[in-house]
């Protein structure tokens, strides 16, 4: 995923299922950093559909696409 890109807020955790209900997809990536504590991870700042901005780990931001 890139700057500019479409995605959606998807948790698989139990745990996170209010949270799943929270976002209102889509959102666009407006800039994105490398996690330095997991190589290979990123986290990206977000603008959701809401108006609201929020920074979210890689692992819960999916391309509104479907594809990985």
């Amino acid at each position: 995923m890139k700057v500019g890109d479409l995605v959606n807020f998807h948790a698989q955790a139990w745990v996170f299922n209010a949270a799943n209900k929270d976002y209102v997809n889509p959102g666009v990536i407006l800039s994105m950093k490398k996690n330095p504590i997991i190589d290979g991870k990123y986290t990206f700042e977000v603008y959701w559909a809401d108006g609201r901005i929020t920074n979210e780990h890689d692992s819960y931001v999916h391309p509104a696409g479907g594809k990985s």
